[in-house]
């Protein structure tokens, strides 16, 4: 019995030892976005990990006080321009059709950056965004989409995410601090490659992005271990329904 004892405690120690656990408060930041000038890409993220690119489409933003405000414009759908006598296009539904099946409409925020490049890093189990937004009520214009190593790919729409007390995100006039469940929301716990998008006009501002509560070490490579299901990319939710549900 006493040696039985001695191996599980000598395999827990091991797990101690194998989980980079993270300090009480202690994150892996993303992007604080202290003078971060949407026109200029720097060479490294506040973590010190290489940014590989960012992306600032259909939208306008600017840095206010060492927090970034995006004012999102999607393009809007035009048949007479974009889709009339186009071909395979025969009437303005094709034309709808082929609208909501790209993502080049969308206003699209985003950033990849080599977290994998940064020491002890894990997967989380909550993604923390310090957010608010112009008008309030944001989240049912904005969708979060990660794509890891351009191998899977995860989407939701934000007010469908799960929060750590298991509520919605709502998005007011006021700062907040959004504690995301990941897994909850079925997401990873870690990415390289994250966006922001919105299908109809909205102006959040962002003021920090991190992960938190350490679960698992990244493996050499960072798609091993994921576990949960592949939700596609942005352009397979239903965005039609999105948008006619604002009924802007």
């Amino acid at each position: 019995m006493k040696r039985f004892l001695a191996i599980v405690l000598a395999a827990m120690m091991l797990l101690a030892v194998a989980l980079p656990a993270l300090a009480e408060g202690e994150v892996f930041l993303w992007d604080n976005f202290d003078e971060r000038d949407p026109n200029a890409k720097p060479e490294l993220a506040p973590n010190g990990a290489p940014i590989w690119w960012d992306n600032w489409a259909n939208l306008r933003a600017k840095n206010e006080d060492g927090a970034i405000k995006i004012d999102y414009r999607p393009k809007a759908f035009d048949y007479e321009e974009d889709y009339e006598g186009m071909e395979g296009v025969a009437n303005e539904e094709d034309a709808l059709n082929l609208y909501y099946a790209s993502a080049d409409w969308l206003g699209n925020w985003g950033e990849a950056i080599d977290m994998w490049r940064l020491d002890g890093i894990s997967y989380c189990k909550y993604l923390n965004i310090r957010i608010k937004g112009a008008e309030g009520g944001e989240e049912k214009k904005l969708i979060m989409d990660w794509h890891p190593e351009d191998s899977k790919f995860y989407a939701a729409r934000f007010a469908d995410l799960v929060l750590a007390d298991g509520t919605h995100p709502v998005i007011t006039t006021e700062w907040q601090d959004l504690v995301i469940d990941l897994e909850a929301s079925g997401f990873p716990g870690m990415t390289n490659a994250f966006h922001i998008r919105a299908f109809a006009k909205a102006v959040i501002w962002l003021d920090e992005i991190s992960f938190s509560e350490a679960v698992a070490p990244v493996t050499e490579n960072p798609t091993d271990g994921m576990t949960l299901p592949e939700t596609g990319k942005p352009t397979d939710l239903p965005l039609r329904q999105f948008v006619e549900e604002l009924g802007e």
